[in-house]
C-alpha cells in the first residue's frame, strides 16, 4: 500500500485490507537499491505493524495511533490521512527550526536598515511570511485618531494595489484567528471584512505590535494550523518590530530637535542652512527666489519691564503668526533672539511684502515690525551672501523708524 503525504498513490478506491494486518511499509518513494540508512531520513515514510492484541500501529514520523483489527476502507485512509498530517506537520517543524536561526539574523538586519516606520511594518510582514508561512501578510499601522489600521504607503506595496485600510477593532489588541465568518456582517469582527477580499482567503491571523500596529497573515488552506510554536515566533517578530518603531520614532524626535527651535517650534538656523542650499541651487537655474528678515521693535524693553516668560509668550505669537500667514511652501526660521527669516522659493519682493503686510495686520499692535526684503537677480555671489543682503536692510529699515515701521526692498543689489 502506498501513501503520500497528501493522499494515495495507485488510485483504487476498493483497496483491499488484509486481516489480521501483515507489517507493510507504506512509502511515497522507494529507496534506492544499496542506498545508506541515512538517506531513509528524507523519505516520507507511514509504517503499519501487526501488534500482540490483534490490532495494527499506524507509525508516521514520531506519531502513532491503533488500527483496530477489520478495521474498513475508509476508515483506515482516514487513519492514513491523519499519519499522514502528522508527519507532514512534523516536517514542516523540523524545517522551521533548522531554517529559523538564519531567518531571524536577515530579519534582525532588515530591521536596522529601516530608516522609517513604514519600513519596519514592510520587513516584518515580508519575515513573517517566510518564517511561519501563509499566503501574504500585512503589517497596518495604527492610527488612534481617526480609528483605523492602514498599510504603509511604502516600496512594499504591490504596483497597482490600493492601500488596505481596515477600522479599528479591540480583537486586534491580542493575537487571535479569524474565519470568513468573523468577518460577515453579523460576524464577531465585520471590520475585517476587507483582509477576506479574496474569496478563497480562508483564515485570518494577526498579532499586535504594541500599540503601534498589527501584523496579519492570511491563510487559503482550510486546514492550516497555526501551532503554538507559529504563535510564539509571531509574537517575538512583533516584539522587535515594536521596538524597532520607538528606535525610528526616537531617532526622528532627535532629528527634529536638531532642526527646530524648541521656543517657538520654527526651523532653526541648521534647517535654514539646509533649506538654502537646495533654493539656492534652484535660483541659480533660474528660479525665483525671495527672502525676508524680520526684527521685533523694542523686544528687549518687553523683557526688562515684563519679564522673561512674557518675551517668550511674544515671541511664540510672532512664530504662530508667521507660520499661519506664510504658504505652505515657505520656510519660517527663527534667525536668532527676536529675529526671523522667512524664505520664499518661488517668490518675489511683492509677495514678500505682501507677507509683511498681514503679519502687522495679524498682530495689531501687540508689537512693531521691522522688515528687510530681497529677491534673487544672479547678482549675489551666495546664499549666505543673499541672506546678509535681507539683513542688513532689515537694520536700515530700522534706522527710519518714525512710528510705524517700513520695509526696504530691492530688486537690485546696491554696491
Amino acid at each position: 500500500m502506498l501513501a503520500t503525504p497528501t493522499g494515495f498513490l495507485g488510485g483504487d478506491s476498493e483497496l483491499h485490507v488484509p486481516s489480521p494486518l501483515a507489517a507493510k511499509v507504506v512509502s511515497g518513494r522507494r529507496a534506492p537499491r544499496g542506498a545508506d540508512p541515512a538517506c531513509l531520513e528524507d523519505l516520507e515514510l507511514l509504517v503499519l505493524l501487526e501488534a500482540t492484541d490483534g490490532e495494527g500501529m499506524l507509525v508516521a514520523g514520531s506519531s502513532a495511533c491503533r488500527v483496530p483489527r477489520g478495521l474498513q476502507d475508509a476508515e483506515l485512509r482516514d487513519r492514513v490521512s491523519w499519519g499522514t498530517a502528522a508527519l507532514r506537520r512534523q516536517r514542516a517543524r523540523e524545517a522551521k527550526r533548522q531554517l529559523l536561526p538564519d531567518q531571524l539574523i536577515a530579519y534582525f538586519e532588515a530591521l536596522n536598515a529601516a530608516e522609517t516606520e513604514d519600513e519596519v511594518l514592510c520587513a516584518l510582514a515580508e519575515h513573517a511570511l517566510h518564517i511561519v508561512g501563509g499566503y501574504t501578510a500585512e503589517g497596518l499601522a495604527r492610527d488612534a485618531d481617526r480609528g483605523m489600521l492602514r498599510a504603509p504607503a511604502a516600496r512594499c506595496a504591490r504596483r497597482g494595489e490600493h492601500r488596505l485600510c481596515l477600522l479599528w477593532d479591540d480583537v486586534f489588541a491580542r493575537p487571535g484567528l479569524l474565519i470568513a465568518t468573523d468577518a460577515r456582517r453579523e460576524g464577531r469582527v465585520p471590520a475585517a471584512a476587507p483582509l477576506f477580499g479574496d474569496p478563497q482567503t480562508a483564515l485570518v491571523a494577526h498579532v499586535p505590535v504594541g500599540d503601534e500596529a498589527v501584523l496579519v497573515l492570511t491563510e487559503r488552506r482550510d486546514e492550516r494550523i497555526f501551532e503554538p510554536q507559529d504563535w510564539d515566533v509571531l509574537r517575538a517578530l512583533a516584539l522587535q518590530a515594536e521596538m524597532a518603531i520607538r528606535r525610528v520614532r526616537l531617532i526622528e524626535s532627535v532629528r527634529g530637535l536638531s532642526l527646530t527651535d524648541p521656543l517657538t517650534g520654527l526651523a532653526n538656523r541648521r534647517h535654514m542652512e539646509v533649506v538654502m542650499d537646495h533654493v539656492w541651487a534652484a535660483a541659480t537655474r533660474g528660479e525665483p527666489l525671495a527672502l525676508v528678515a524680520l526684527d521685533l521693535d523694542g523686544f528687549k524693553a518687553v523683557n526688562d519691564q515684563s519679564g522673561h516668560a512674557a518675551g517668550d509668550r511674544l515671541l511664540r505669537t510672532v512664530a504662530d503668526t508667521l507660520r499661519r500667514e506664510a504658504r505652505r511652501s515657505d520656510v519660517v526660521v527663527r534667525y536668532g533672539g527676536d529675529e526671523f527669516l522667512v524664505i520664499l522659493p518661488g517668490g518675489d519682493s511683492e509677495g514678500a511684502e505682501a507677507l509683511v503686510q498681514r503679519v502687522r495686520k495679524q498682530l495689531d499692535g501687540r508689537v512693531e515690525v521691522s522688515s528687510g526684503v530681497v529677491e534673487y537677480d544672479g547678482g549675489y555671489d551666495s546664499a549666505e551672501d543673499m541672506i546678509r543682503e535681507a539683513d542688513r536692510r532689515l537694520y536700515e529699515t530700522k534706522r527710519h523708524r518714525g512710528g510705524t515701521p517700513h520695509t526696504i526692498r530691492s530688486h537690485v543689489r546696491s554696491n
